[in-house]
C-alpha cells in the first residue's frame, strides 16, 4: 500500500528513469531529489511502475502548485461553463482563488458545477453532445486526469492509442497497416461501441478504479464529477446517471481505464499472440486474426464480454471481414478505408489506406456550407487565409502514404467551391477563371503533400504487446 503523506520512495537509489545507479554525480542526485519532492507526477509515475501497488493517499497532490500548473496549461480561448468565468477572470485574484479551492477540496466542501451542453455535428449527420465544465472545475479535472494518467499508463497495452501521451491517430493507423500488410492475418473483426461515452455505468467504473486506488476521498471526487448534471441551452438541468461526458478533461482517461479492463486486458489474456492482434483508438477497435475459427469464436465471446460491462456494439459499424488479398472486401477505421489495390506496373496487390468516401463527402459538404456562410461577411484575404488553414488541417490528418488521390480530390473540390461561391457574393462576378488562377499563383493555397512529404505507414517503430 502507498503510505499516507509523502510517498516513501528510496530517493538515494532511484534515477529519473526509475533505475538503480551508483555512478550518478552528487549534483544529479541532488537535482533529482529536489524534483522528486516537488513533482507529483514523477513520484506517482515511479510508484506506478509496480503494477500491483495500490494508492491510498492521492489528495495530497491537490496542491496550490499543481492547480497553478493546471491554470497555466488550460487554453483560455475555450468555451466557458455555466458560471461564464473565463481564465482571465479567474486569474485576476489567482493566489487567493487557488488557496480557497485547495481548502474546499481538502475539507470536503468542493462540489463541481453542472456542465453546459453543446451539440457538435458529426460526419454521419448526427450530433455529438459536448459537456463544457466551469473553469475552476477544469483545473480540478486537469489535476485528476494527470493523477489517473500517471497511475494507469504502466498498465495500458501498447496497441491502445486513443488520448494517451505521445500516441495518436497516425500511430494507430501504422499499427493497423503493419498488422495487415503481409496478409498474414486476413480475418478482421471491426467494432464500434454504441454511444460509449454516454453509457459507461458509474458504479462499475468506480469499482474498477478501486483495483488500484483505495483512496476513498479521491474516488468520491470522481463520482461527484460523474454525477454532476448537464444543463442545456434553455437552462434545463438533467441528471447524469451514466456516461463520462465528452468534453470533460477526465473523460478520455476514464474511458481508457474502463476499456482496458473491459476489452484490452481480456483480449491479451485470452487471444493475443503473434497471429492475433488488437489495435484500439478510444472506442473504435479492430482485431486481426490468422485463423477464421478463432476470429469467429472471438466475435461470439465479445458480445457476452461487453454485456458484462453494460456496453453494446453499433451493429452498423461492426462485423467480421475476410480481408484477404484475393477478396475485394474493405473496412473502415478512424475515417480511413482499408483495401487491397493493384500497382500500375503489375497486377501485384498492396494494402492501401485512403479517406473514407462518406467522410470525404462530409468534409467537402462542410466546406461548402462554410464558404456559403462567410463569402459576403469576411474580406477576401481573410477567407483565403481560413481556407488555407482548413486545407492544411485536412492534410495533417489524412496526408498519409497511399492517400494521394483522395487528397487531390479534396483540394480540387475546395478550389472549385471557392471559385463558384466567391463569384456569388453579388450580382456581378468577382473573377474570371484566368483571374482566379492568377490569384492562386500569387497567393497559393496549400497543395496536397506528395511523396516524402506524406506521412509514412512503415518505419522502424515496432508495435508489440507489453
Amino acid at each position: 500500500m502507498e503510505p499516507r503523506g509523502r510517498q516513501n520512495l528510496n530517493r538515494n537509489t532511484l534515477t529519473q528513469s526509475g533505475l538503480r545507479t551508483g555512478n550518478a554525480g552528487a549534483k544529479d542526485k541532488f537535482d533529482f531529489k529536489l524534483e522528486l519532492q516537488t513533482n507529483s507526477w514523477l513520484r506517482i509515475g515511479l510508484a506506478a511502475k509496480d503494477t500491483k501497488k495500490k494508492f491510498c493517499n492521492l489528495f495530497c497532490h491537490f496542491t496550490v502548485a499543481n492547480l497553478r500548473e493546471a491554470f497555466h496549461a488550460l487554453d483560455g480561448s475555450k468555451a466557458v461553463g455555466i458560471d461564464s468565468i473565463t481564465k482571465d477572470d479567474y486569474g485576476q485574484n489567482l493566489d487567493s482563488n487557488l488557496q480557497g479551492l485547495v481548502n474546499r477540496l481538502h475539507i470536503g466542501t468542493y462540489r463541481p458545477l453542472p456542465k453546459k451542453r453543446k451539440l457538435i455535428p458529426k460526419p454521419d449527420g448526427k450530433e455529438r453532445p459536448i459537456a463544457i465544465s466551469a473553469f475552476e472545475d477544469k483545473m480540478v479535472e486537469w489535476v485528476s486526469a494527470k493523477i489517473l494518467t500517471s497511475i494507469y499508463e504502466p498498465l495500458f497495452i501498447r496497441n491502445s492509442f486513443g488520448f494517451r501521451p505521445n500516441r495518436g491517430a497516425h500511430d494507430a493507423l501504422k499499427a493497423s497497416y503493419l498488422s495487415l500488410k503481409d496478409n498474414k492475418r486476413p480475418h478482421v473483426v471491426e467494432i464500434d461501441l454504441a454511444s460509449f461515452f454516454d453509457t459507461v455505468p458509474h458504479r462499475k467504473l468506480i469499482r474498477l478504479l478501486r483495483v488500484r486506488i483505495t483512496d476513498r476521498r479521491f474516488r468520491r471526487l470522481m463520482m461527484r464529477f460523474l454525477k454532476a448534471g448537464i444543463m442545456d441551452h434553455l437552462g434545463t438541468l438533467y441528471e447524469n446517471e451514466t456516461g463520462t461526458p465528452q468534453g470533460s478533461i477526465m473523460s478520455p482517461v476514464l474511458a481508457n481505464i474502463y476499456l482496458h479492463y473491459a476489452l484490452d486486458s481480456w483480449f491479451i489474456e485470452q487471444y493475443a499472440s503473434y497471429d492475433n492482434i488488437i489495435v484500439r483508438y478510444a472506442d473504435d477497435a479492430i482485431f486481426a486474426f490468422k485463423d477464421k475459427q478463432t476470429a469467429s469464436d472471438f466475435k461470439h465471446a465479445l458480445k457476452s464480454r461487453l454485456e458484462k460491462y453494460y456496453l453494446k456494439l453499433n451493429e452498423d459499424k461492426s462485423g467480421m471481414i475476410h480481408f484477404d488479398k484475393t477478396q475485394l472486401n474493405v473496412f473502415h477505421f478512424m475515417g480511413f478505408t482499408f483495401c487491397w489495390a493493384k500497382t500500375f506496373k503489375s497486377s501485384k496487390r498492396y494494402l492501401k489506406i485512403k479517406t473514407e468516401k462518406k467522410r470525404l463527402f462530409k468534409k467537402i459538404q462542410a466546406f461548402m456550407e462554410w464558404i456559403k456562410l462567410v463569402r459576403s461577411r469576411l474580406p477576401l484575404d481573410k477567407i483565403w487565409e481560413k481556407a488555407a488553414t482548413k486545407l492544411q488541417g485536412h492534410y495533417n490528418y489524412y496526408g498519409v502514404y497511399t492517400n494521394q488521390a483522395k487528397l487531390n480530390h479534396f483540394y480540387y473540390s475546395v478550389i472549385g467551391l471557392l471559385y463558384k461561391w466567391l463569384n456569388r457574393r453579388s450580382q456581378k462576378r468577382s473573377f474570371t477563371w484566368e483571374q482566379f488562377n492568377r490569384r492562386l499563383r500569387f497567393k497559393p493555397l496549400p497543395l496536397p503533400p506528395k511523396g516524402a512529404y506524406l506521412k509514412p505507414l512503415i518505419d522502424r517503430r515496432k508495435y508489440a504487446y507489453q
